[in-house]
């Protein structure tokens, strides 16, 4: 059939004039508007890609960021991020283009701007965004009047009130909105409010984004009457409520987020279900409670977020019918059982998050397409799947830390050719780590492999990984050399090449292992100048290979706990933190030390045996926060500069134990900063210099086992940051009691150790009644006193302190935050122990044996609930122990001997572990554990009142049954202080070692 030519041409050109456009250039005033507008604007050119083109020689239609109608009206206006940051207040001409329809001014930081009215004046407005525009003041309410409305953005503009009268007041004629985000804006309202104005005024409403804005709960039934919500976030909120079961009624819902909202209550199983459902967020909410139902076949759901809440039961099978999933987060719930074999199915899964929960099972096999793994933090059990890693081509981060898992590791998981992070930590793998193949042409980046049972030789291979930034496989059991050559395939060894190391090496962790013989000289080289940190300490390393040059870019260089010999190593200038402690370095230290690490903060040598003098140069470390020489055999003076150091940076010295000499110096400057000073186990001599009370900050002051020739330090009383003051093992003299006692003296204090010195005099009740830090009682509350030590970017120095401890000398590091202990044992003491000693009620030992404390024992002692350690022996204590003793449940040594004690021995559960020991040297006490009996006619005073018997009521009392017998040797150690005092200190210092230290103490030591 043949149609006529003309009818189809007419159709043609017909339609080709309605569908053609007819271009018309923006009208004049419009231009003028447009160039008035960027004049007035503050906005920085070289970050704008639109306003710095606006010039009046184009078609301001052709503008970046301008739309024109076909009549050349400006209809849309997007300036967002545009770098703008004043003169919008002075444009009215913005305000004058009222055919505008799209307003976007998002992304700005228009700071102290404070909306006022205009834009009122444009009234076709449909879409407007406003966000992130740093905003502040109140709200444009003005903008109620724009009823074309169908977009408001003000997100972002955390300084921006609203309030919720002006919320109602904004919305009421906004009918055809259809998106409402307002995140971050205060609106201040309470559930019933806010919900009614939106639910009342916005029945169009598909958007609803509400977060951060200081609403409150409940989530009320008039929210229900908006079907057409897709998208829900009032995350950050105080909803305190349940999640509605109506929301599961919403059937075009996308997106429901409710993350660090304080949910409570049982979510909704049936919301799961709701088939449109793509994200869901319920982070941050530890009340809410939940478990995961059926999942139907072919779900939408996409992102599924439950990170810190509580649901628990079990990850069912079905999860694998949620094909569409990306992204599992239930970080931190309470969820069991084992992980489902059908997340194999979830080909798109890009994030999974299973960690902290309490997941069982061997690790299912994943298919390809998983691009980041987490199951941290569980109890997962079962060998690790050597299989089907071939599959997960696009694997990107892999992370199966703090499990449970065993087996050994599979060198084909090292081989994923999309690998970039591997995390294994924490786990229970064994056996050894094999070589693996395509290493140079790997792209991991991050290996973790530590706290396992790995064992064998460290695989060469790691060093082959062109990318690798972070290798740390500390805590494990490898073993022998760090091979120093690399195994050739064909024929013989070749030496390792700067080819096959890390070109960006920055951290490399080895620690922890049994690592032995010689640090390889290449190891120096790895990342070809890029390691910045090498941690190869507790391991079995003898010696540095020759020879060697260490990288002056290295950082970090933490050698500590080997056995290695020889020369001390010097990093270069950038070393910031070096740790040599604990090997058997015995050379001297190099003289121009300190002008080769000008940078480092922190420099330990202890625990070796170095000899030598202290070099002058260590005071050419400018930014030193940290010196520790301690325990080795320094002899000479310590260098003056040092204490003069303190001004600045130096925040610990510690040459405690080695040979030093001379006086400790006296000029400590106003400005002192050291915390901690511990010149402890050495042969100084002289006086404590008052200059030291310049120390404000000090926190550990340790100079005991000197031979330092002094009175009680009672110039160091306003030093009120002060927690441990040991002075024992020298020649101070004379009393304790200091003119004019401070109230706020040593309120921090934790331990008093005045032991084996010449002290002498009466203990006055104030000495003791300022130390706050010893009074406190309760258990949940917290200490007065943060942890002892010195803060480092990065870590943290810890003091140690020794105490004689239940019998032997304990080393005190960490253990110092919660210890308290007073030992003012072996000096002269005499006259009572003052009833205040009982308000110390977190003391833990209090040792004041071997002095000449009489009277009796305190009552107030039984308020010392968390006492463990009591010495009280070697005195002349007299009258009865009292039986409030009995009720320290914490007591595990207890010595009372060689005192003038009478009486029946208190019976209770501790009192029933002590042995004969505890109790010897007082033949007027009686009952168990003593062998002698207690008749009814020899009953001692009362002493519970807190009065005692005069010291001859005493020995009428409780000496006349053995006076008789034994007159010619008791009676002279009675009434002749000379005598008395020789036997004490040295007969049965002799009787007490060879008894007394072989059942008491050696009892405490299995307690310990």
């Amino acid at each position: 059939m043949r149609f006529p030519l003309f009818p189809w041409f007419f159709l043609i050109t017909t339609h080709s004039i309605f569908i053609t456009p007819i271009y018309t250039q923006c009208l004049d005033h419009h231009k003028t508007l447009l160039l008035q507008l960027k004049n007035n604007l503050i906005f920085n050119p070289s970050s704008s890609t639109k306003l710095v083109l606006w010039n009046h020689n184009m078609d301001c239609c052709e503008w970046s960021g301008v739309k024109c109608d076909n009549m050349g009206r400006v209809v849309g206006l997007d300036l967002s991020d545009e770098s703008i940051s004043g003169g919008i207040h002075n444009s009215s001409s913005l305000f004058n283009l009222k055919y505008l329809q799209s307003l976007n001014l998002a992304k700005n930081s228009f700071g102290s701007w404070q909306i006022s009215s205009g834009f009122e004046k444009l009234t076709s407005l449909t879409y407007m965004n406003l966000s992130y525009a740093d905003l502040t003041g109140q709200f444009p309410i003005g903008i109620s009047g724009l009823t074309r409305l169908v977009s408001l953005d003000f997100s972002g503009n955390y300084y921006l009130k609203l309030g919720n009268s002006n919320l109602k007041l904004l919305v009421q004629n906004l009918t055809e909105l259809t998106e409402l985000r307002l995140d971050g804006v205060n609106i201040s309202s309470k559930g019933e409010e806010w919900c009614q104005a939106i639910s009342s005024s916005l029945p169009n409403l598909r958007v609803l984004s509400l977060s951060f804005c200081d609403l409150s709960g409940p989530l009320c039934s008039s929210l229900e009457n908006l079907r057409s919500l897709s998208v829900i976030d009032l995350s950050h909120n105080n909803l305190s409520a349940p999640v509605p079961n109506f929301f599961a009624n919403f059937t075009n819902l996308t997106e429901l987020l409710l993350w660090y909202s304080n949910l409570q209550g049982t979510f909704p199983e049936n919301i799961f279900h709701v088939p449109t459902l793509h994200k869901l967020d319920l982070s941050d909410n530890k009340l809410l409670q939940g478990s995961f139902p059926e999942f139907f076949q072919n779900g939408s759901l996409q992102t599924l977020i439950l990170r810190h809440t509580n649901f628990s039961g079990i990850l069912p099978n079905s999860i694998g019918n949620l094909q569409m999933l990306s992204t599992i987060d239930v970080r931190n719930c309470s969820l069991s059982g084992a992980i489902p074999s059908s997340m194999a199915n979830l080909t798109q899964l890009v994030y999974l998050d299973l960690s902290y929960n309490m997941f069982i099972g061997p690790t299912p096999s994943f298919s390809k397409n998983l691009t980041d793994i987490d199951l941290s933090h569980n109890l997962l059990t079962g060998t690790f799947p050597s299989t089907h890693f071939e599959g997960l081509l696009n694997l990107v981060l892999l992370d199966l830390s703090h499990n449970s898992l065993i087996g050994s590791i599979p060198s084909s998981l090292l081989e994923l050719p999309s690998l970039i992070q591997i995390d294994l930590s924490f786990n229970k793998f064994d056996g050894q780590v094999d070589e693996f193949s395509n290493a140079s042409s790997s792209l991991l980046e991050f290996i973790d492999l530590s706290s396992n049972n790995l064992q064998g030789s460290i695989p060469m291979s790691f060093f082959e990984l062109g990318r690798l930034l972070t290798l740390v496989i500390n805590s494990n059991n490898f073993s022998g050399p760090i091979q120093l050559e690399k195994p050739n395939n064909f024929s013989g060894p070749i030496q390792l090449e700067k080819s096959f190391r890390p070109n960006l090496l920055y951290s490399l962790d080895l620690s922890d292992n049994q690592i032995e013989g010689k640090i390889p000289n290449w190891i120096w080289e790895v990342g070809n100048g890029s390691l910045s940190d090498l941690n190869l300490s507790h391991n079995l390393l003898v010696d540095l290979q020759e020879p060697y040059v260490l990288h002056p870019n290295l950082a970090i260089l933490d050698l500590h706990s080997n056995l290695l010999s020889g020369k001390i190593p010097i990093p270069g200038e950038s070393a910031q933190y070096i740790d040599f402690s604990s090997n058997n370095f015995s050379s001297s230290i190099p003289p121009t030390i300190g002008s080769l690490l000008t940078y480092a903060s922190f420099f330990s040598l202890s625990n070796n045996s170095v000899i030598g003098n202290i070099p002058q140069s260590v005071c050419n470390m400018r930014y030193l926060q940290v010196l520790d020489l301690s325990n080795n055999r320094l002899s000479g003076t310590i260098p003056s500069c040092l204490i003069q150091r303190s001004t600045s940076t130096l925040g610990v010295l510690n040459l405690q134990n080695n040979r030093l000499s001379g006086n400790v110096s006296s000029i400590f400057p106003n400005n002192c900063n050291l915390q901690t000073l511990d010149l402890s186990g050495n042969r100084l001599e002289g006086q404590i210099p008052k200059s030291l009370s310049n120390c404000r900050r000090l926190e550990v002051l340790n100079l005991g086992n000197n031979m330092v020739s002094d009175r009680f330090p009672c110039f160091l009383e306003n030093i009120s940051s002060l927690h441990v003051l040991v002075l024992r093992s020298n020649r101070f003299h004379g009393d304790i009691n200091c003119q004019g006692e401070n109230n706020q003296s040593w309120w921090n204090l934790q331990i008093m150790d005045l032991a084996s010195n010449n002290f002498s005099g009466a203990l006055s009740s104030g000495f003791f009644s300022n130390w706050k830090a010893m009074m406190i009682d309760n258990d949940n509350a917290q200490p007065m006193f943060n942890n002892l030590g010195y803060p480092l970017n990065g870590g943290y120095y810890s003091d140690r302190v020794n105490v004689i401890y239940k019998g032997i000398e304990v080393e005190l590091v960490k253990v110092l935050t919660i210890f308290t202990s007073i030992d003012l044992s072996s000096n002269r003491f005499e006259g009572k122990i003052p009833d205040t000693v009982g308000n110390l009620k977190s003391l833990v030992l209090l040792n004041l044996s071997h002095n000449d404390l009489e009277d009796s024992i305190p009552t107030s002692l039984g308020n010392l609930k968390k006492l463990e350690s009591l010495d009280l022996s070697l005195n002349k204590l007299t009258g009865m122990i009292p039986t409030q003793l009995a009720s320290l449940t914490f007591l595990s040594v207890l010595n009372v001997s060689y005192n003038l004690l009478v009486g029946r021995i208190p019976t209770g559960s501790q009192f029933q572990t002590f042995s004969e020991a505890s109790f010897l040297g007082n033949p007027g006490l009686c009952s168990f554990p003593l062998n002698t009996s207690c008749s009814d006619t020899r009953v001692a005073p009362n002493f519970e009142d807190g009065h005692s018997t005069s010291e001859s009521e005493v020995y009428l009392s409780a000496a006349l049954g053995f006076i008789v017998g034994l007159g010619i040797i008791i009676w002279p150690l009675v009434f002749c202080r000379r005598w008395r005092r020789w036997y004490y200190k040295h007969v049965d210092r002799v009787f007490l070692r060879r008894i007394i230290q072989r059942r008491v103490y050696r009892n405490s030591i299995r307690q310990l």
